[in-house]
């Protein structure tokens, strides 16, 4: 009974965390429900840091994968250094700083995903030489379905 619980848990927090302004409310929440002394707070808290972690996870391992494809036709989305590895605390972190970082209307930004605000904060933590000679300023990426952009920062 106790794993269903913590399944559902899981399930219905990670299908909430679908855009960015949902994962940044699991991510604030998580520090107030610690310092509560209430053991489903406590719960609530790890179980949330669970899902956080388990959705980096999954989002670095895709964008992984896909840097992986775009390198072999020549146009990485952004390069690691030879020394780090994508993990899904550092994605995270990542996550969260771009979040505070992006400066467009809260609206705006809170409709984005996830994966697009990993996106944007790897390729400015981790631009190509290529990559940054060839962006252009107010750049405009086609996205994964058909009529999405996605407005990529300017690299200076």
């Amino acid at each position: 009974m106790r794993r269903f619980i913590y399944l559902f848990v899981m399930v219905s927090a990670s299908t909430v965390a679908d855009t960015i302004d949902h994962f940044m409310n699991i991510a604030n929440n998580i520090p107030q429900m610690e310092m509560k002394a209430d053991q489903q707070a406590q719960a609530w808290a790890r179980s949330a840091r669970t899902v956080l972690i388990l959705t980096s996870e999954s989002i670095a391992e895709t964008l992984t994968l896909s840097n992986e494809t775009a390198k072999q036709l020549g146009t990485p989305l952004f390069c690691l250094p030879p020394n780090v590895q994508l993990s899904a605390t550092i994605l995270n972190d990542l996550i969260q700083q771009t979040y505070r970082d992006i400066s467009s209307q809260q609206s705006d930004k809170d409709k984005m995903t996830v994966s697009q605000v990993a996106l944007l904060g790897l390729r400015k933590q981790y631009p190509c030489q290529q990559q940054a000679a060839a962006v252009k300023p107010a750049a405009v990426q086609t996205g994964a379905w058909p009529g999405q952009q996605i407005n990529l920062p300017t690299t200076h």
